[in-house]
């Protein structure tokens, strides 16, 4: 650990095995957070795990699919078991298919809305019933995307997804506006991870660069509510502001 700003405080990270959830993870328990990682495949998430737990800090791997409602709530439930309680949930467990709007199959725009924007509302209602309501505080970041909020060629399930992501949390600010439960997003540009490894190279962002900004969230006060934070390139400065 070389931080204590979240010590005593647990996070739930799902996607948590590698790329921004991976970074994500670590950079939490980097600041004290115990850490409960999420996600399908088992071998990554005890990776990580076992990384923070070299680095002083504590960390539980749970396999999970965020599609299946029953493994969301064994996640919760394990999370309670080992550290009393969930204070911060990062939705970040996402998928994507290319291809024009027009070619996509049912089956991989069902998936990619399945994962992206209904686990995100799984594991949100989880955290929120299983401890964060009744105690009237708590942080939620949800990983949204550039791709959300301007669009781009050939990623129409997941611009969509994650635009729907931004919808949600929009309305679960007006929902909890009279607690200290907070619902972030994050809107990263393209970032340098496995899942952008085959689109052409392009100015890109690190995943350090979107785990400084959760961080960031998760240790602001309950009086300074930051709705949204879009992160890019420079580059990508005059696509967003035009």
């Amino acid at each position: 650990m070389t931080g204590t700003e979240l010590e005593g405080r647990t996070a739930v990270v799902t996607g948590g095995g590698r790329g921004i959830g991976r970074n994500i993870a670590l950079g939490l328990a980097a600041e004290g957070a115990n850490v409960v990682l999420a996600a399908r495949s088992e071998d990554e998430i005890t990776n990580v795990a076992d990384v923070v737990r070299e680095r002083g800090g504590e960390a539980i791997a749970v396999s999970a699919d965020v599609t299946a409602t029953e493994d969301v709530g064994t996640l919760f439930e394990r999370a309670r078991e080992s550290f009393g309680q969930v204070d911060l949930l990062v939705n970040n467990a996402g998928t994507a298919a290319h291809g024009n709007t027009w070619e996509l199959s049912d089956e991989e725009w069902t998936r990619v809305i399945d994962v992206n924007l209904n686990g995100t509302f799984r594991c949100t209602r989880e955290a929120l019933n299983g401890g964060m309501l009744e105690r009237g505080e708590g942080t939620i970041v949800n990983v949204g995307s550039l791709t959300g909020k301007i669009g781009f060629a050939g990623t129409s399930a997941y611009g969509a997804s994650k635009h729907g992501i931004q919808g949600l949390t929009n309305t679960l600010a007006k929902e909890l506006k009279d607690s200290d439960v907070r619902v972030h997003t994050v809107c990263p540009g393209q970032v340098r991870t496995e899942m952008t490894d085959d689109i052409a190279e392009i100015d890109r962002l690190e995943p350090d660069d979107v785990t400084d900004i959760v961080v960031f969230l998760a240790t602001r006060p309950a009086r300074a509510y930051i709705p949204e934070v879009v992160v890019v390139p420079p580059d990508t400065i005059p696509v967003v502001y035009h």
